[in-house]
């Protein structure tokens, strides 16, 4: 977990008192939660690659989450009126098409519950009973988003079908 805001919300979630900071660490079952210093962006694409589990907020994290080929949750920004939520729903029709129903009920369950801020326990202990087949599509969605066309090319393409 990098410094910054969210760190009162992991406080409050681990129920420790005390401020945290750079090289506080905490474990919770099979779960590690450490506080890193921010870190430049190579070293955070290693940082995702290495990770078990990639917990991202912003939109450039999201896609280099995704290319890290690791299971994953974006904590979408919230916007007014609830807009971010089809822009994730969105996403998880995509992302999850591939994925046996009940594993995508478990994924998209446990997005859905983290980013209105509902109870977790009951959606993590469900991800978690489909956790190898999570994996595994985590790294085939990756190489199927590397396997496309790049967007330079797809725009060549398509203005050369249209004249």
């Amino acid at each position: 977990m990098p410094e910054g805001r969210i760190l009162a919300d992991l406080r409050r979630w681990l129920g420790v008192d005390d401020e945290l900071h750079a090289g506080f660490m905490q474990v919770r079952g099979g779960l590690t939660v450490q506080v890193l210093p921010f870190i430049c962006q190579e070293r955070y694409d290693q940082l995702l690659w290495s990770c078990d589990f990639n917990v991202v907020r912003g939109e450039d994290s999201f896609v280099r989450a995704q290319w890290a080929g690791r299971p994953m949750l974006w904590h979408i920004y919230q916007q007014e009126d609830d807009a971010h939520l089809p822009k994730l729903d969105a996403f998880l029709a995509l992302y999850l098409a591939c994925l046996a129903p009940e594993a995508a009920h478990a994924v998209n369950q446990f997005w859905q519950n983290w980013n209105i801020g509902s109870d977790l326990d009951e959606s993590w202990l469900a991800l978690t009973e489909h956790w190898a087949e999570i994996e595994k599509h985590a790294g085939h969605w990756c190489l199927q988003q590397a396997a496309r066309t790049d967007l330079a090319t797809a725009l060549v393409q398509f203005y050369g079908n249209s004249l």
